[in-house]
């Protein structure tokens, strides 16, 4: 079923925006963290991955996250939308304001630097999502856009997960250290929170164990949130989700 703009506009849980957004995606997670730590009040309307055209018709735009808000107006791209959300909500507690721009500007160098590694070993293990793997359509246009942008299958990506954890293994030991020490990337929780366990998520399904401080970082998050991100997981108190 076709959802619109239209049909998602007023549907904000108690008037607060809708969350138009995938179930797998790390740029979703992120927001749908920063909504669960700021308590914001919303729906989400979960989309299904089947091209461009689809991403236009239920959001505006032509890839996710978007926000809608009860007045019509959208956001996109997810740290615009968690910086928005600050300004937007002022009483709730502040994302951006809660870590120095020259750590955050650290956290992103890092998240660059293990970009490819992350998202091979990522891109095949994401369809235990609902909504994709059991997804024909959904998982014929995840495929021809992942195996694209990566230069390989899935089931080829799959085979050297090893290879590819072991290359990043140093980078997540470092990160996992410093949530260690402070909790946090920076105590208090903050958008580079966001960043890093929205985006590291699907690491949580790899048949290869994490650092233990970083498993630990996830539970930590989650709580904080009150949102999990695995599949299958219940969803945020804040939260009224929708299937389409």
């Amino acid at each position: 079923m076709e959802v619109t703009i239209a049909q998602c506009q007023g549907k904000g849980q108690q008037g607060g925006p809708t969350l138009i957004h995938f179930e797998f995606c790390p740029f979703c997670h992120r927001v749908r963290l920063a909504l669960g730590f700021k308590g914001i009040a919303h729906a989400e309307m979960i989309a299904r991955f089947y091209g461009t055209e689809h991403f236009l018709a239920v959001s505006g735009y032509e890839r996710l996250p978007v926000l809608l808000y009860s007045d019509g107006s959208r956001q996109s791209e997810s740290l615009d939308i968690i910086r928005f959300l600050d300004t937007h909500f002022p009483d709730s507690a502040s994302l951006t304001m809660a870590i120095d721009e020259r750590d955050f500007e650290a956290v992103l160098a890092w998240r660059s630097r293990i970009s490819d590694n992350l998202f091979r070993l990522i891109s095949p293990i994401l369809t235990a999502y609902d909504g994709l793997g059991d997804d024909p359509r959904a998982m014929a246009f995840y495929r021809q856009r992942m195996e694209g942008w990566l230069g390989a299958s899935l089931e080829e990506l799959h085979a050297q997960r090893r290879q590819f954890f072991d290359a990043m293994l140093p980078e997540l030991e470092v990160m996992a250290s410093t949530v260690d020490r402070y909790g946090f990337y920076r105590s208090p929780f903050s958008i580079a929170d966001t960043v890093i366990a929205g985006d590291l998520t699907g690491l949580r399904l790899l048949d290869i164990p994490l650092p233990p401080a970083l498993t630990a970082y996830f539970a930590r998050v989650e709580a904080a949130c009150a949102t999990s991100l695995l599949p299958g997981c219940p969803r945020s108190a804040s939260a009224a989700a929708t299937n389409r």
